[in-house]
Formats: C-alpha cells, structure tokens, sequence
C-alpha cells in the first residue's frame, strides 16, 4: 500500500512524501523513518512538530 506522510517541523518547514510504504518510530522514540520506493528519511523526533498521514492506512478489510 502506498500512502502519503507529511512532517512539520518545529521551524514550520514541512516534508510531504506522496509514495510512503512505511513510516515507524524508533524504540527509543528518537527517530522517525519515512521510507518510500525511492528514497528512505530519517528525522530526528526534536526537530518534529506534528506527523499526518493518509488514513486509508488505518483502514480495515471488511469481513467476509
């Protein structure tokens, strides 16, 4: 599935990656890592206001 992550930092500048595959927080919550197709991101967790994503992300398949 592929999805879009969008990252606002704490000076207001703003990352959006329309292709995401995955975005997953470290265990010891310092790093955020958006990976795409081409290309993976690494953000240190201080430097991020608030992340958004696509909801469909969170979606289920409904029951059969």
């Amino acid at each position: 599935m592929v999805y879009w992550v969008k990252v606002v930092f704490t000076d207001n500048q703003e990352l959006l990656v329309k292709d995401a595959i995955r975005h997953t927080i470290s265990e010891d919550m310092e790093v955020l890592e958006v990976d795409s197709a081409k290309e993976v991101v690494i953000i240190p967790m201080k430097q991020i206001k608030y992340i958004a994503c696509d909801a469909t992300v969170f979606s289920t398949k409904p029951k059969a």
